[in-house]
């Protein structure tokens, strides 16, 4: 999106070029589809930057926590809070995954 945005190129633009929905291409742009090596091949002609320009990753990484990203678009405070609470929920079971795997480490025999 970024490389979009500095080439004055619009969502649109490259629906158009890839013969696309603009939903297509948001759904590419956030995550939400995979990208083929042939629609990358016509993004990186699209934008006039090469394939691996469009694939590194960049060296600061912005983390998105997506139920909270997701909370805004719910209608009501009950479902906020059930989010949330989901959230919370995910945040308990990643602790305890990397509690018992740091556990497990520790069990092991110690070699001198």
């Amino acid at each position: 999106m970024n490389i979009m945005k500095q080439n004055g190129k619009k969502q649109i633009d490259l629906a158009d070029y890839l013969g696309v929905s603009k939903q297509v291409i948001s759904k590419m742009l956030t995550g939400g589809r995979m990208i083929n090596a042939i629609e990358l091949q016509k993004i990186s002609e699209f934008l006039g930057t090469s394939m691996e320009n469009l694939v590194k990753r960049p060296e600061v990484f912005q983390e998105t926590n997506a139920i909270k990203a997701f909370m805004g678009k719910v209608e009501t405070q009950e479902a906020r809070d059930g989010l949330g609470i989901a959230d919370e929920i995910a945040n308990l079971i990643c602790f305890y995954a990397r509690t018992r795997e740091n556990a497990e480490e520790m069990m092991k025999p110690w070699e001198a």
